[in-house]
């Protein structure tokens, strides 16, 4: 959309999911940098009463911040285009694949079957039945996680199905899903605009056994290296598997795809697509951007020029 002077930005962010403090945080650091823009902004708390405020408001724009349900599956996407009000990031049907992982999964593995580099997924595992978690003809480890969820929020890495916990581990309407454990490496792409940044590799501390809720989040728990020390070609398919996902599911503005690397057999799987990736102090996508010279303020701005609804 074209910025006009003056423009009234509400950014909608907490939220009621688990992912409330990280969308706050998010949220907090857009709105800083949409006010050194010029913007007028109003900062917005997600919430029943949404639908009021929002027509009392009368916003020319809406900044995204959201984290999980509601925000980032389709559901409020699909209300802003009801009140025809232009939002950032993706819209209803990209939002709500991108937060169903085996529909996703499904999709791009479909889609670029028959590609010359087609996108890898680790293998999605059934379970037994019974009140453990353990999986059917596989012994291996493997990872338990929400169907619908992010911030590594309910993830967890089982070593054997020995080791199998107990189904009331999680909320009783939590759907889960489980795969064989791959890779040793995490790295991660951002696009934005339809331009991959970089691949980031994160590495964990001795405490976290993956890129937990607490190594995203907490100062020191984490280190980001940018770019990845991997093979220039892993680094490229990287970048291009996560301009493809981009593409092909129809995500606007920003995306940010994460994957496991296996440096022994030099071999890449892709886990997700995020249309909400985070945007706090110690977030990689204002990272990747920050490393490709595009401060906060730059974009932000670049995602308010992108923002749209759907008729």
């Amino acid at each position: 959309m074209k910025i006009k002077p003056g423009m009234h930005v509400v950014i909608l962010m907490g939220g009621i999911g688990s992912e409330r403090e990280i969308s706050l945080k998010s949220g907090q650091a857009c709105s800083n940098a949409l006010k050194e823009n010029g913007f007028k902004v109003t900062e917005l708390d997600f919430n029943s009463s949404i639908i009021n405020k929002l027509i009392s408001l009368k916003p020319d724009v809406c900044f995204n911040a959201l984290h999980g349900h509601y925000g980032e599956d389709g559901n409020i996407q699909g209300l802003l285009n009801i009140l025809k009000i232009p939002y950032t990031h993706s819209g209803v049907f990209t939002s709500a694949i991108a937060m169903h992982k085996i529909h996703f999964k499904k999709l791009i593995t479909k889609v670029t079957e028959n590609m010359i580099n087609p996108i890898c997924f680790p293998k999605t595992l059934e379970f037994k039945e019974g009140n453990f978690l353990s999986v059917k003809d596989y012994n291996g480890p493997y990872v338990i996680k929400p169907i619908n969820g992010g911030s590594s929020v309910g993830v967890l890495i089982i070593k054997n199905n020995n080791e199998a916990p107990t189904k009331n581990k999680w909320p009783i309407n939590n759907n889960l899903m489980a795969e064989n454990l791959v890779g040793t490496r995490e790295l991660t792409v951002t696009v934005l605009k339809e331009r991959p940044l970089c691949v980031t590799e994160i590495e964990t501390g001795k405490e976290n056994d993956f890129y937990n809720y607490n190594a995203k989040y907490k100062n020191g728990r984490s280190f980001h290296q940018l770019p990845a020390k991997i093979p220039n070609l892993t680094s490229q398919k990287a970048m291009e598997w996560a301009l493809n996902a981009h593409k092909i599911i129809g995500c606007n503005g920003i995306s940010r795809s994460d994957f496991r690397y296996d440096p022994v057999d030099d071999e890449l799987f892709m886990l997700e697509i995020n249309t909400q990736p985070g945007m706090t102090k110690t977030s990689l996508a204002p990272e990747q951007a920050a490393f490709c010279k595009i401060d906060m303020i730059k974009m932000v701005k670049i995602l308010i020029e992108e923002a749209k609804y759907e008729c």
